[in-house]
């Protein structure tokens, strides 16, 4: 089957590049449709925190290994740990963020039977048939309150599935120090670093699980633990969407962000 959409990413060697046309892409399609495309205006401000910590290694010198390369070692190092992350950046765009670009660019149906025959999981065909159905009521000036629950419905299953099946599995490859590393300084802002931030924009997993998650860190020595799948999943559905949500209704702040993250990289997103 013909497969007709256009982006190109810059080849995984280069990694920062690649990292930032990844963030440029989900910031401009949610530029474009911020009704429908919730997973990825919060996928913008992700990727853009994990390009930061990828700017902390140097990939000229070290080149890039894969998966299977780095976990068979017996003596792992730091920078098989910024391999994981460099991987999982590439891994939830060929999961999930192609397929926001294509369903943008493409017949549903056509869009629909290319999921199908790669196998990928009724969660994400459940989740694009009902931006389908939420994007043809806009389309016909007939958008409710029902669609809007449909389009977050949807949006919060791609955050999940992204979590569950896509981070998961690669977090279980860190080296335990690196993981311990990742749990006392997670944070996410929704206010890029060139902006004054605070507790309305920005969260801390480490604080916010002392404080909100006591009944998941009891089982494990009061210790939160950002790759644990439960605790990671608390912080984000009880805070980081939560303030999504709020963010996105000051336009003019989203709009701000939204529009710096969308001109990290000189790209423009036919759509």
């Amino acid at each position: 089957m013909s497969i007709n959409y256009n982006f190109n990413l810059p080849s995984e060697e280069n990694v920062i590049a690649r990292n930032r046309t990844i963030t440029t892409y989900y910031a401009q399609l949610y530029q474009r449709k911020p009704t429908l495309y919730k997973w990825a205006g919060m996928a913008a401000f992700a990727s853009f925190h994990i390009g930061k910590k990828l700017q902390m290694w140097n990939w000229k010198v070290s080149g890039i290994k894969t998966l299977s390369v780095t976990c068979k070692k017996t003596n792992r190092s730091l920078e098989d740990d910024f391999q994981v992350i460099r991987i999982i950046n590439n891994k939830i765009f060929t999961e999930i963020g192609w397929a926001h670009l294509a369903f943008s660019q493409m017949d549903f149906e056509t869009f629909k039977s290319i999921l199908q025959e790669r196998g990928k999981n009724e969660i994400i065909i459940t989740a694009f048939e009902r931006l389908h159905f939420a994007r043809e009521e806009l389309n016909n000036n007939v958008f409710s309150e029902t669609s809007n629950t449909l389009v977050w419905q949807a949006n919060i299953d791609l955050l999940w599935h992204e979590q569950s099946e896509v981070v998961q599995p690669l977090f279980d490859k860190l080296s335990n120090l690196f993981a311990g590393a990742m749990s006392l300084f997670a944070s996410f802002d929704y206010k890029i670093n060139h902006n004054k931030t605070g507790w309305q924009t920005s969260s801390r997993f480490f604080i916010f699980m002392i404080f909100k998650g006591f009944r998941f860190i009891k089982k494990n020595g009061f210790i939160p633990e950002v790759t644990d799948l439960e605790h990671r999943w608390f912080w984000i559905s009880n805070d980081l969407l939560v303030k999504w949500r709020k963010i996105e209704s000051d336009q003019k702040l989203i709009t701000s962000e939204i529009k710096i993250l969308s001109q990290i990289e000189k790209r423009n997103l036919i759509i």
